[in-house]
């Protein structure tokens, strides 16, 4: 017993620096890969890579019609305008997180033939699944981050905005080693991902101020791993600084626990992957 639990404690240490180091050993590769994935999203369409802008660009103009103008959401006293800036500081790293975890957590079965027939670190295929939609929706939240440093002359923002991307990268991409790995023995657990990504986005206050949530709720609120990462992004780009020190200690708990738990369970069951593929 002491041997098992000596082994997982052990590869729960090792199995991050291996990956890392997998990461960079192929980083050329995963960045053709990356690039290829953006650029065949589209291919063949008249739109092509534009399309990329347009899908978030719409998701939000519907979003801001209807909880601005018809429910009547207010952020503070600037009224809609501070309003629409709240939901795009949740909507937009949001958006970039589903569309990652998504098509990470498909990655190793959408690629079986390349894991079947060719020998490399198969850990870079979700890695470049959730990268791919940072370059890809990025812009807008680079947008974003370039107005409101205009506009609140923060140093903050500036500094911290790159820290909490990079923990976003680390937490989805450990959560889909995760579900990749569930996915390649059970498919069923894809329809599950995707179910738990539609209620995700209602149970975290992205489309609605943690205010408005009851007593209860906001405890409870604490266990939920994307509510201090999300609170980040709406207090570097609502107040142009981290408002609350221990969302960012939470964040880099979430991120180091999902990136930690995903690499060790992925690098010990990805040699099984070709024979259930």
């Amino acid at each position: 017993m002491n041997t098992v639990a000596t082994q997982i404690l052990n590869g729960l240490v090792v199995s991050p620096y291996r990956v890392i180091k997998n990461f960079y050993a192929y980083r050329h590769l995963m960045a053709q890969m990356v690039m290829r994935d953006i650029k065949g999203r589209f291919a063949g369409s008249m739109g092509g890579i534009i399309w990329n802008f347009v899908h978030p660009v719409v998701m939000l103009l519907v979003y801001l019609f209807v909880f601005i103008h018809i429910f009547k959401l207010r952020i503070g006293s600037a009224g809609s305008s501070m309003s629409a800036v709240f939901l795009m500081s949740g909507l937009f790293p949001w958006i970039i997180l589903a569309e990652g975890l998504l098509r990470g957590t498909l990655s190793p079965v959408e690629n079986a033939n390349l894991i079947q027939k060719t020998s490399f670190p198969t850990e870079i295929l979700p890695a470049k699944s959730v990268i791919a939609p940072f370059l890809s929706h990025g812009i807008a939240l680079l947008l974003l981050a370039l107005y409101r440093t205009a506009d609140l002359r923060s140093v903050q923002l500036v500094l911290f905005l790159p820290v909490v991307v990079i923990l976003q990268v680390f937490f989805t991409v450990g959560l889909s080693f995760i579900t990749s790995t569930l996915t390649v023995f059970f498919r069923d657990a894809i329809q599950l991902v995707q179910i738990a990504i539609n209620f995700w986005i209602f149970l975290t206050p992205i489309l609605y101020p943690e205010s408005m949530l009851p007593t209860w709720a906001k405890k409870v609120m604490i266990f939920n791993p994307l509510y201090p990462l999300i609170s980040l992004y709406q207090g570097l780009f609502l107040e142009g600084g981290i408002a609350n020190w221990s969302f960012l200690l939470l964040s880099i708990f979430w991120s180091s626990a999902f990136f930690t738990i995903g690499s060790f369970l992925f690098s010990k069951l990805k040699y099984e992957f070709a024979d259930w593929l």
